[in-house]
């Protein structure tokens, strides 16, 4: 049992997320804010977690970080949002 972020990402790595880069987004987020998949931020802030399908392959590629759902996400856009979540505390 490992504790849990304040805010939770997921990110697909479905076929459509896939074929549209989310491994470059994933190694953006891993590189930002130095987490592992799986693991949790230094901070607590974040928890890092990779699904298999987030079922909005439209949009892909799609992260959800806690109930909102991201999509067509770049490794620039990324860090955007990002940034929207770090000064914003747990969700109730």
């Amino acid at each position: 049992m490992k504790p849990r972020g304040d805010h939770i990402i997921k990110i697909c790595l479905g076929t459509a997320c896939y074929v549209k880069g989310i491994e470059e987004v994933l190694g953006k987020i891993k590189e930002n804010l130095k987490v592992e998949v799986g693991d949790i931020t230094e901070d607590k802030k974040f928890s890092l977690e990779a699904v298999r399908c987030l079922g909005a392959c439209g949009l892909a590629p799609v992260m959800v970080v806690d109930h909102d759902t991201h999509g067509a996400v770049t490794s620039k856009k990324v860090l955007q949002i990002l940034d929207e979540y770090k000064t914003v505390d747990k969700p109730h």
